[in-house]
């Protein structure tokens, strides 16, 4: 297969990835529930909010040393982490979006008609280049779903990130959206061997630093190889076969490059790996 034609299957396999999701659903302890946060006290936002934004601190934390240690020394950590949900509130979904572009200290909004969905986008650049951008479409039936997601070459470069995105993930739940987070980073591998071989070396790595990991899915072709995993401990999960799914590792051959590029994503890679 030509490298053409595997861009085509990682793409195919990213946007399952993302439909598993989107059908299954993330669990983690202490986020919203339902469509909304219509019904809970102001406090009880809050809480829900403050729980879930420490669960992402710490998850970006861990990320990161999973990163370092799989990747070759002073290599640039490529990262994207999304929070998305749907929202359902009794405020219209107009003042909402500006409202949230607002808090997030994002752009003016732009609004256009995509496939019969009105959208709404707007974005920021932090300092070190990380990019903020969020996206909002009308569902229909007074409901809607937004997506805000970060995005930095070198997440080492970029020290602003994870309090905004804790500060994002707070202000989208205290506006009624049941939003849930997902995070993929990426950089050259530090096993340069074949992806299966690299693979197999980078997950005895992981393993020392995630007592209980344990493989349940798996992909290999020429170029590339991935495995999913249960993790003990692991706060976030999507339920896929029977299995509750916490961390994806993937090794992609760049034949362009000749070299490894090592992604792993909690609890789903979500971008071309």
């Amino acid at each position: 297969m030509g490298n053409r034609g595997q861009s085509r299957v990682i793409l195919v396999l990213a946007g399952l990835c993302v439909a598993v999701m989107l059908l299954s659903g993330f669990r983690s302890a202490g986020t919203a529930g339902g469509n909304s946060l219509q019904g809970e006290s102001a406090a009880s936002a809050v809480s829900a909010s403050s729980s879930v934004a420490g669960e992402l601190e710490d998850s970006l934390a861990l990320l990161t040393t999973l990163g370092r240690g799989a990747s070759a020394p002073g290599t640039p950590l490529r990262l994207v982490l999304k929070w998305q949900g749907e929202y359902s509130g009794e405020a219209s979904a107009d003042a909402t979006v500006r409202d949230l572009s607002s808090k997030l200290g994002l752009g003016e909004v732009s609004r256009t008609d995509e496939d019969g969905h009105l959208t709404s986008r707007s974005s920021a650049e932090l300092s070190g280049g990380a990019q903020v951008s969020l996206f909002w479409s009308d569902l229909g039936g007074g409901r809607s779903y937004c997506i805000v997601t970060f995005e930095t070459a070198d997440l080492l470069g970029s020290p602003e990130l994870p309090a905004a995105a804790d500060d994002a993930g707070k202000a989208m739940l205290q506006a009624g959206i049941a939003a849930e987070w997902n995070v993929s980073l990426q950089a050259a591998g530090k096993e340069q061997s074949g992806p299966q071989a690299a693979l197999l070396a980078t997950e005895q790595n992981l393993a020392a630093q995630l007592p209980g990991i344990h493989a349940e899915e798996n992909y290999t072709d020429e170029t590339t190889s991935s495995r999913s995993y249960s993790v003990p401990g692991l706060q976030r999960s999507v339920s896929s076969g029977g299995h509750d799914l916490a961390l994806q590792l993937a090794v992609h051959r760049d034949g362009n490059e000749d070299s490894n590029r090592v992604t792993i994503g909690l609890p789903l890679i979500t971008i071309e790996y």
